[in-house]
């Protein structure tokens, strides 16, 4: 019988059956590679289920697009239409913001799992599905997903945001707030301003702590974040003064004068345009195997470090004390983001 003229209520027998339930799988690994392939920023969980009627595609994906491009690719393989009991995630989502003054983002739903990254106080997330009685899984601004303890989110009360907390400050309460936290200032007079969270709690700051995104930023601003983090402890997935690792470090430092980065090195590494070596300018970033540093002009970088375990400067040039022989030879490319004036 030709596979075309199969109605859906027409049987399949073993052998055909796991025929198409093995094309069904290539095709969806193949979707997979093509349409979202870095999990960090998309969830693509789909297996193809024989049942008397063909096949049904069972488990979830981000949004209804990739639920359709895994829909087409199946049929396209076996020649007949499919049927879907996909949960869509997009279908679920909620927001909330963090309460605490950091929250550590899981790789998986379990307390030992790996910490991919960290959100800041009154960060604005997107939430989704549940495992168990302890998790969600959220989306941070930044674009990464991951899992995130629930008793850490609550409802936004403040919709709003026109600022960024530029160095470490706290709330009314006493809470912390790091640099990078996005807030809206209520009022601003002689040396000091009121801004208030999306958790709805107040705090009021010195001058200098908060800033509206600058029109025209700077790598000297940039820079200039970054070198307040100068020894700051190294901590894979950090995102703060207690904490920090080196993606982080120029995620923060962007983001304080407006532009949000992805949060990964090998995701920062497409942003901006190439640019030579020996034309390095202050905001420009540098790029080695599995990691980035902030270019100080010239030769020297500053860079949250696994090897000194700190924020350090380091430099590119053999006759300089800071210089790092491994990281010379192991350079890759430059990236500027802000265009030079």
């Amino acid at each position: 019988m030709d596979r075309s003229e199969r109605t859906g209520t027409e049987r399949l027998d073993d052998g055909e059956r796991l025929n198409d339930g093995h094309r069904a799988l290539l095709a969806l690994q193949r979707c997979r590679t093509v349409h979202a392939p870095d999990e960090r920023v998309a969830v693509f969980d789909v297996t193809p289920e024989p049942t008397t009627d063909g096949i049904e595609l069972r488990g979830r994906v981000s949004t209804p697009q990739l639920e359709a491009e895994a829909r087409a690719a199946v049929e396209r393989a076996i020649g007949t239409a499919v049927t879907s009991d996909l949960e869509i995630l997009d279908e679920l989502r909620t927001e909330r913001t963090v309460t605490g003054p950091v929250a550590s983002v899981l790789g998986d739903p379990d307390d030992e799992a790996e910490q991919v990254t960290q959100v800041l106080y009154g960060a604005r997330v997107e939430v989704f599905d549940d495992e168990g009685e302890t998790w969600s899984r959220v989306r941070t601004p930044d674009g990464y997903l991951g899992w995130l303890d629930r008793s850490a989110l609550a409802p936004i009360e403040d919709d709003e945001t026109n600022a960024v907390v530029v160095r470490d400050t706290q709330t009314e309460g006493g809470k912390a707030v790091y640099a990078g936290t996005d807030c809206r200032i209520e009022d601003e007079g002689g040396n000091e301003t009121t801004v208030r969270f999306h958790t709805g709690e107040h705090a009021t700051a010195s001058a200098g702590v908060v800033q509206r995104p600058p029109e025209n930023p700077t790598g000297e601003a940039v820079v200039e974040i970054a070198r307040e983090f100068l020894g700051t402890d190294y901590d894979w997935g950090g995102m703060t003064s207690d904490g920090i690792d080196c993606s982080g470090l120029a995620w923060i430092a962007y983001r304080v004068n407006g532009i949000t980065l992805p949060r990964d090195a090998d995701q920062q590494r497409v942003m901006g345009r190439p640019v030579e070596r020996d034309e390095l300018l202050p905001g420009d970033l540098l790029f080695f195997p599995g990691h980035v540093a902030v270019s100080l002009g010239g030769d020297e970088y500053v860079h949250a470090y696994g090897g000194a375990e700190s924020v350090v400067i380091n430099s590119l040039d053999p006759g300089d004390d800071a210089y790092i022989e491994d990281l010379d030879e192991k350079f890759e490319l430059a990236r500027r983001v802000i265009p030079a004036t």
